[in-house]
């Protein structure tokens, strides 16, 4: 049974930010592995020349079930987090990855370590990285919670011969996304402009500057879903030359500064598992994220923690 021992969590996203909270504030020892240079995941925060900073993934939260409403009233009384953009929706301040590191203080957490294989070692298992470097000096973990997407995690399963029924079903859009610093007023009023049109290029663009604690002129564009599958192996210096020249059209944009692409290949949940989370009690392997419930931090969040419920009560969802 995998009810005790050392809990692996592979992806410190919101849903593996959750997890590990929930799980370390139950007593259990929880070691947290991201490949990126620090935590958030999608809630991603990254930082431009002359101290500029972007929030290139996801761009807000907002809360309805009674638990997340709880820890956003939370993080915004602590300044962790902050109103945004429209009714009901926050921002993590200084960044959108200020709510999972928040969840992760006082917790395991090693970043830049890519995970590349799970290791059977009798009833418990290993981790190595993708040279076959043991990861955290071979310690056996009892749990394997798996919060990264849902291709990623179906690797790493299928080279342990492991399989979790649902996963394989969950489809994502990818997104390019232009970070953009510029001179001059701002392009257009209000915080966001959006567009739904599915042949548009742009599906949203934020006036970054607007949330609490950020710097003047920038903007972060997402492209829309077609056009990013479209053109989603080109390469990102070019991507960032066509975004800027589009922009253009659509917004009075001045001198440009910065400008930068960053391809997100798993960006949204099209098609979730329709679970609140997956977990082989008897191998000890689970699986949380926006991949179980739909395309939203809250629901990523509430994801991650229910895999540490059924982790803590050794069952099956």
């Amino acid at each position: 049974m995998s009810t005790g021992g050392t809990i692996a969590i592979i992806g410190a996203g919101i849903a593996g930010a959750a997890a590990a909270h929930r799980l370390h504030a139950a007593g259990r020892r929880v070691v947290v592995f991201d490949k990126g240079r620090g935590p958030g995941g999608r809630m991603a925060t990254r930082r431009g020349p002359d101290g500029l900073r972007f929030d290139h993934g996801a761009q807000f939260f907002t809360a309805r079930d009674p638990r997340f409403a709880a820890r956003v009233e939370d993080w915004t009384a602590r300044g962790v987090a902050a109103p945004w953009g429209g009714p009901h929706r926050h921002a993590g301040t200084p960044g959108m990855s200020a709510p999972a590191r928040d969840l992760l203080v006082g917790i395991d957490l090693r970043c830049a370590r890519a995970v590349g294989r799970l290791v059977r070692d009798g009833e418990a298992w290993r981790l190595e990285e993708t040279d076959g470097t043991a990861l955290a000096e071979g310690t056996a973990f009892s749990t394997v919670m798996l919060t990264c997407p849902s291709p990623q995690s179906l690797a790493l399963l299928a080279g342990a011969g492991r399989d979790l029924p649902g996963l394989g079903d969950v489809r994502y859009a990818p997104c390019w996304t232009l970070m953009l610093a510029h001179d001059g007023p701002p392009p257009f009023d209000g915080p966001v402009r959006e567009d739904r049109d599915p042949d548009a290029v742009f599906a949203w663009i934020a006036r970054d500057d607007t949330k609490p604690g950020r710097d003047g002129g920038t903007l972060v564009a997402h492209a829309a879903p077609a056009w990013s599958r479209a053109n989603l192996e080109e390469p990102a210096d070019r991507i960032a030359e066509r975004l800027v020249a589009a922009l253009k059209t659509l917004v009075p944009v001045g001198a440009v500064r910065h400008a930068a692409a960053h391809r997100w290949r798993y960006a949204q949940v099209e098609r979730a598992v329709g679970a609140d989370c997956l977990f082989a009690p008897e191998t000890g392997l689970g699986f949380a994220g926006d991949g179980c419930l739909g395309p939203r931090v809250e629901l990523a969040y509430l994801s991650g923690l229910a895999l540490a419920e059924r982790v803590i009560d050794g069952r099956a969802p």
